[in-house]
């Protein structure tokens, strides 16, 4: 990334100790070298947040900005941050949508199994254990490697290495690469380990990323359980 003469404001982020929807902001900042307070909460003090109102959308991540704004949405928080370390273009429209898209793409590759995964959240505490095993294999065979392939297509027309085609990686490959991770983790009941096997280039990415110098210093210096 490009160097500021500038300040960066203060940050604080809040999130549970797991990858999640937390760790494309801890890569992004290590990345870009934005100074970063990595605070991990309990769920204990993740329901003291919601009670006391400092989570707009009762939910995490959360960045405290200069210690008095808080931004809520982890692609919101991407974007920012992008802006701030050259990972999102500022006055480049046309390329910002771009990526925008890809974000956007990442999270319809996800609804279903998130839906599945917390039904409670998304009003569909209905469905039983069955009927979450036949959604699941739907999402394993059919759903979930449909979106795949519409990101293998875009990594097949950049000629960088990087999703968007940027020379550096952008947000959206930060965004993408903890969350394929954890797709191919076992985590998911009826998700297979091996979901990412038909598609190199995005196997390809994921140790493009994982090699940059700083994520490699980020992770020898991370203790932390959500390592990936």
């Amino acid at each position: 990334p490009l160097g500021f003469a500038m300040n960066f404001p203060s940050l604080k982020l809040y999130y549970f100790d797991i990858p999640g929807k937390g760790e494309c902001i801890r890569l992004a900042c290590a990345y870009g070298k934005l100074p970063l307070e990595d605070i991990r909460i309990t769920r204990e003090q993740f329901s003291e947040l919601k009670e006391n109102g400092l989570l707009a959308f009762g939910q995490v991540p959360a960045l405290h900005v200069n210690n008095n704004e808080v931004i809520i949405q982890s692609a919101s928080i991407m974007r920012y941050i992008g802006k701030l370390c050259n990972l999102y273009p500022v006055d480049d429209h046309l390329k910002a949508a771009y990526i925008d898209s890809i974000i956007d793409e990442e999270n319809d590759l996800f609804t279903g199994l998130s839906v599945s995964r917390y039904r409670p959240r998304f009003g569909f505490d209905c469905l039983d254990d069955a009927t979450v095993a036949t959604v699941r294999k739907s999402l394993n065979d059919e759903v979930i490697p449909r979106h795949l392939q519409f990101l293998e297509t875009l990594m097949s027309k950049s000629s960088t290495g990087w999703i968007a085609g940027s020379n550096e990686p952008s947000i959206a490959d930060f965004v993408l690469v903890p969350r394929l991770i954890w797709l191919a983790s076992g985590a998911n009941d009826g998700i297979s380990r091996d979901i990412l096997q038909g598609f190199p280039l995005l196997l390809g990415l994921i140790d493009r990323l994982l090699a940059l110098p700083a994520i490699v210093e980020y992770y020898q210096k991370c203790s932390t359980t959500a390592k990936l």
